[in-house]
């Protein structure tokens, strides 16, 4: 996360509201890339998406560490393609 963004994320009222939004944001861009690649929106990923909040140093540095399988499924036809 860019550094003028931690203070407002630190700061937040509702944090559990805000990096929820966040991993959210994450996974609807890589769905958009992956519909983007195959060029059909009928397709499931499999993605997770979780969040740290401290760096090894216990220093404040909200980021996030993504899975991602590398393919999609498409179950109109059964059928899995990878990329």
């Amino acid at each position: 996360m860019p550094r003028h963004l931690r203070v407002p994320f630190h700061n937040h009222s509702n944090q559990k509201r805000l990096y929820s939004g966040f991993m959210v944001l994450v996974e609807a861009g890589l769905s958009e890339l992956i519909q983007a690649h195959f060029k059909t929106d009928v397709r499931e990923i499999a993605v997770i998406v979780f969040i740290h909040t401290h760096s090894r140093d216990d220093n404040y540095n909200p980021h996030l560490h993504v899975i991602l399988v590398k393919g999609a499924f498409f179950p109109s036809n059964q059928d899995w393609k990878g990329f």
